[in-house]
């Protein structure tokens, strides 16, 4: 028998459905922003999300609370513009807690000092609603449940995006794209290079599915953990106990201490726990080994913490992500590439367009530990052309995928830098287009001024 892989030829006539300004692919954080963003700036616009919602990994993955957007000594504010704008929206809602008033160590950063000032606590549903409204009063078209499915190339430049939706396949013709997938799909698909995971090895950090627990009782959280703190100074929460268990062959995770993070509702926390190794974000199979393994260890988790936890005795399983949340990919190789030193001694750039203080946080790709390395400046910049990848004229590439080594995006893959680059990415496309050029030719300091006025903070 053959080992070859069987395939089919087969001819598709493929209507066009759509000739826009800016193509956005991908409905997450930096697909919102960068939809939001280009739509202001008077591109027509479309957003491609496979789900029925925005807010990707935030909402699908409920990966919480938003990382800091704060200069780590939490004076001044980093990250402001479109991400801001959500924010404010959230708390209007009652469904967000502003970074400003939340301090390192508390029960919302789950009692984490490094590099957890300011997070942001929030509801999925919340952020569900404050995206959608932000998208539609910027006049951007969502197009929900449809797919990117692949590139039509003319030499270096995308002539249409092949989508999949209800109605079969169809196209997009747009003049600029901006890949806003999460993994670098488009990019990937359009010849532009990139590496996968680890340089030396292509090992990716571990994915976790994110639980909500309710029922829990916070005063007694915080007694436990402040009571421990003076024992056992520089442990995580419930340490020790989950060290005393592995002992027992009580607790099988690839977790040292249970990440937990309390929610703006009273009882309701956030749990950041489970792991799943050796899983490739780009690889169906393993998605599909992920999500499995994910629920089994959530419902573990639920039974670990009634049987051990102080003040978790009662904790009720509220729901858990629809997908699994992914730490990396693929890194698009662009015009620079970010790495692990910028981010360490607070490189700034020229051509800076959004800036982070979030340390190195890399979750060992075949461990338990990993490590948390914080910054030794107030901010690094990531530089405009992290978003241009190579060997393509009318792409740009924002959020987690951006053109950054595995240290440089450990710390540039969480929520409020990829609000800031898709802010500066749609900006980017709709004034290309306006000058009549190609987004890697367009004059930085027009976009930096332009970002400015927004309220970005550059």
């Amino acid at each position: 028998m053959s080992d070859m892989l069987e395939t089919i030829s087969h001819t598709w006539e493929i209507p066009l459905r759509a000739t826009v300004d800016v193509a956005v692919i991908g409905g997450g954080s930096a697909g919102v922003a960068a939809a939001a963003a280009a739509a202001r700036n008077g591109a027509s616009t479309v957003l491609v999300e496979r789900y029925g919602f925005l807010g990707g990994t935030s909402t699908a993955g409920m990966v919480g609370p938003f990382m800091t957007s704060y200069t780590p000594d939490g004076k001044r504010q980093l990250v402001g513009g479109l991400f801001q704008e959500v924010i404010d929206r959230m708390v209007a809602m009652g469904g967000a807690v502003d970074p400003g008033t939340t301090e390192a160590g508390s029960a919302w950063a789950s009692f984490i000092e490094l590099g957890h000032a300011n997070v942001t606590p929030f509801h999925v549903e919340a952020l569900k609603m404050a995206t959608l409204e932000m998208v539609c009063d910027a006049g951007a078209q969502i197009r929900f449940h449809t797919s990117f499915v692949d590139v039509v190339m003319d030499g270096e430049r995308i002539r249409d995006i092949i989508i999949l939706d209800k109605a079969g396949l169809g196209l997009l013709r747009p003049k600029v794209v901006i890949d806003t997938s999460g993994d670098g799909d488009i990019a990937a698909k359009a010849g532009a290079p990139f590496e996968v995971g680890r340089r030396e090895d292509g090992k990716m950090m571990p994915v976790t599915l994110f639980l909500t627990i309710g029922n829990v009782d916070d005063a007694r959280v915080e007694v436990w953990m402040r009571e421990h703190e003076q024992l056992h100074p520089g442990e995580r929460l419930f340490e020790c106990i989950v060290k005393e268990a592995r002992e027992r062959g009580e607790w099988t995770l690839e977790r040292e201490f249970l990440n937990i993070y309390r929610e703006p509702t009273p009882g309701q926390w956030r749990v950041n726990s489970t792991r799943i190794q050796n899983v490739d974000g780009t690889n169906p199979d393993d998605l599909s080994r992920a999500e499995i393994e994910g629920r089994r260890q959530a419902w573990e988790l639920i039974r670990f913490f009634r049987s051990h936890c102080p003040g978790l005795e009662h904790a009720q399983l509220i729901a858990t992500g629809t997908q699994v949340g992914v730490r990396e990919t693929r890194h698009i190789l662009g015009d620079y590439v970010l790495n692990g030193q910028d981010v360490l001694e607070g490189h700034k750039f020229e051509d800076g367009i959004a800036q982070c203080s979030y340390p190195i946080d890399i979750h060992d790709p075949q461990g338990p530990r990993g490590r948390l390395e914080g910054i030794h400046a107030d901010h690094y910049e990531i530089p405009y052309r992290c978003l241009v990848p190579r060997q393509v004229n009318n792409l740009l590439v924002a959020g987690r995928p951006i053109s950054a080594d595995h240290e440089g995006a450990a710390s540039a893959r969480v929520i409020p830098p990829c609000y800031a680059t898709g802010e500066a990415a749609g900006t980017a496309a709709s004034l290309s287009i306006q000058q009549g050029m190609t987004p890697r030719d367009l004059d930085v300091k027009l976009l930096r001024t332009r970002l400015r006025e927004q309220g970005a903070i550059v």
